[in-house]
């Protein structure tokens, strides 16, 4: 007979309250109007405008994950991804900053208490990063030399400081997760205008570059240490976060804001159904043909049936961080149903775009943003599909498995 895992719940252990994560969904959707009216402008500076920069600061948006010792909100993984969702109905591409930063700034708290002392010294900082391709680091007295070159920096426009990967001068080898982090202020990099895509453009992915940039020893994270580990010896330490694994968290919660997207593509299809004829046809409106209703009915049960998943699975992952174990099966099976997410969310977006036909792919219409950022998000390697199938697959079956178990 199956065993259920044991719920050991520390009294002094809270997420933040649901008065406080509710207000923050509220606050969301209110914010709904501005980031649509910005969206455009933000795809051509290739970043968030500066009036939603403002809303970002102003808001607490970029702390929501920070535990509260730091500065933070504190929201539960599940809290969190109910704000993105509300984000990105207005423009993904800030959830994307959003969930950038409040993952990088998270995982940062995890860390040894000197790079924790270093950032959020004067309250919670946002911090964004990359870890590939990764950096070079050199040890000197007292600190390091970093020199690198990272692009795909997420929310770089919004941050002051950044986690950024480096392997050691002497190292030749596979970049995996556990590489050695440093920590880096913003204004010791120069920020290369790089981000030229066809999707996410409103996200300031640019390059960072350091060169020779010092250290101390304070702000390096050696992949030999405990960041990110359960390690209740540090000083900060003790929050529900502290006890979470980082890359289902960043995972799930970035699967979120591809569910809101594509919950407002649903909308726009929906109200434009009673208005538009079936072209070709003798049908005087959508709402009057049975394939555009059951093709509509389709899309919306997907982006339905994804959610449930999702806050499935972040209901775990808040039970984790009140004590209950996430075993190295669970994590494969959480690997594996957010591929499944991403299926059924890409899934939806591509029928939508069907049903919206032509003029849809217009580049002012609002719906393409929304596919474009889809369809671009859901290529991230942490949403492949196959590989998560696979992981899943090796672990039921004890075959030898393809990632490390930090991986997923």
């Amino acid at each position: 007979m199956a065993t259920i895992a044991k719920l050991n719940v520390d009294s002094q252990r809270a997420f933040a309250p649901k008065d406080v994560a509710d207000g923050f969904v509220e606050l969301a959707r209110s914010l709904r109007p501005l980031l649509q009216s910005e969206a455009p402008e933000g795809e051509r500076l290739r970043a968030p405008t500066p009036a939603v920069d403002k809303a970002l600061k102003e808001h607490g948006l970029l702390q929501l994950l920070v535990p509260t010792r730091l500065g933070g909100y504190g929201l539960s993984p599940t809290d969190f991804c109910r704000v993105q969702i509300e984000i990105a109905k207005g423009d993904p591409a800030v959830s994307w900053v959003m969930q950038i930063i409040n993952g990088t700034s998270w995982i940062t708290s995890l860390a040894p208490d000197g790079v924790q002392d270093a950032v959020f010294g004067k309250g919670a900082q946002p911090v964004c990063g990359a870890y590939n391709p990764p950096g070079k680091a050199r040890k000197v007295d007292g600190g390091w030399i970093i020199n690198g070159k990272w692009p795909y920096m997420s929310g770089s426009r919004q941050s002051t400081w950044a986690q950024q990967g480096v392997v050691l001068e002497d190292y030749d080898g596979p970049v995996v997760p556990g590489i050695n982090m440093c920590y880096l202020p913003m204004d010791s990099m120069t920020i290369v205008d790089s981000w030229f895509v066809s999707g996410m453009q409103g996200t300031g992915s640019d390059t960072a570059i350091a060169e020779n940039v010092f250290i101390p020893d304070d702000q390096m994270v050696l992949m030999s240490e405990r960041a990110g580990q359960i390690d209740d010896t540090k000083r900060h330490f003790g929050a529900p976060s502290d006890y979470l694994p980082a890359v289902p968290v960043v995972r799930t919660t970035g699967i979120a804001q591809l569910i809101g997207a594509v919950e407002a593509m649903v909308e726009i299809v929906t109200a434009e159904a009673p208005k538009k004829p079936v072209l070709t046809t003798f049908i005087p409106t959508r709402t009057q043909s049975g394939a555009y209703m059951r093709d509509l009915g389709e899309a919306a049960a997907m982006v339905n049936t994804a959610k449930l998943i999702l806050f499935d699975l972040t209901a775990k992952l808040d039970r984790v961080g009140l004590g209950e174990e996430f075993t190295l099966a669970e994590k494969a099976q959480h690997r594996a149903a957010g591929a499944q997410m991403i299926e059924l969310v890409h899934g939806a977006s591509e029928s939508l775009m069907f049903q919206a036909g032509s003029s849809a792919f217009a580049l002012d219409k609002p719906i393409n943003r929304y596919w474009r950022d889809v369809s671009m998000a859901t290529r991230h390697i942490q949403n492949i599909p196959t590989i998560g199938y696979e992981i899943y697959g090796r672990s039921m079956t004890g075959a030898d498995g393809i990632s490390p178990p930090g991986a997923y």
